[in-house]
């Protein structure tokens, strides 16, 4: 796989997630659609979590980030 296309490939991945997600919240109607819209747009979100708790020191720091939140 080329340089250019590993570095670009989870961002188009997560832009198409929200693309998705924002489409399906619009025009879908009904239980399944809502639920695949949710489910679309919390990937971009959980990936910044676990980029950020992966940057600050691994899992652990993920809960002392939840405990220093209440």
């Amino acid at each position: 796989m080329s340089a250019l296309r590993r570095q670009w490939l989870w961002p188009i991945v997560l832009a198409a997630a929200t693309v998705f997600g924002l489409l399906a919240a619009l025009i879908g109607e009904g239980g399944v659609w809502q639920a695949l819209s949710w489910g679309a747009l919390a990937v971009p979100l959980v990936t910044i979590v676990l980029c950020l708790a992966r940057r600050h020191g691994g899992p652990s720091s993920l809960a002392k980030m939840s405990r220093d939140l209440d």
